[in-house]
């Protein structure tokens, strides 16, 4: 996954967060589709490295009350190491669990409609290798873009690969 630093330089900025630095470089971490009971304290293990800024918890089979309980475990965690948390698909989770923010996939609530709920929390869209799509979260005041997948992965059937080029193009 990358972070386009152009789109989040200028929607921090305007959303009154900090801003990020034109070069900056980080991970943003996203969680197993399932968590075991050795993950938190392996998430505290890679936190404690300071390398990673966004962690998003990302659980598509669980139910809504799983995700709320492991979210406030994982909140507090982030919380300690200065991680900005962020929650898969479902505002009306990250604002029940007071998250940073929020990742929308393309068939999720609009971002329109989550900026209601979320006001100047961090919203993340997906665009795949669109860059109609980057163009349109742009527009609608994204906070950061996700544009991929550009490598294949055992955790993830790749349906859009994006390449250097894309990437350029929505620049």
């Amino acid at each position: 996954l990358i972070i386009v630093q152009i789109c989040a330089l200028l929607r921090l900025k305007e959303n009154g967060q900090k801003n990020l630095k034109s070069r900056a470089k980080f991970i943003y971490l996203i969680s197993p589709n399932k968590i075991n009971s050795n993950f938190l304290s392996s998430l505290k293990a890679v936190l404690k490295t300071n390398r990673v800024k966004y962690f998003q918890l990302r659980l598509k089979k669980a139910s809504k009350n799983k995700i709320i309980d492991i979210a406030k475990k994982i909140k507090k965690i982030c919380k300690i190491y200065k991680v900005k948390f962020i929650i898969n698909d479902d505002p009306l989770i990250a604002k029940k669990v007071c998250a940073d923010g929020c990742h929308l996939g393309l068939a999720d609530m609009h971002l329109k409609n989550a900026r209601k709920i979320l006001k100047k929390k961090i919203i993340g869209v997906t665009c795949h290798n669109s860059i109609q799509l980057a163009k349109e979260a742009i527009k609608n005041k994204a906070d950061y873009i996700a544009i991929g997948a550009f490598n294949s992965s055992k955790t993830k059937r790749i349906k859009y690969k994006a390449t250097l080029k894309d990437l350029k193009k929505i620049r």
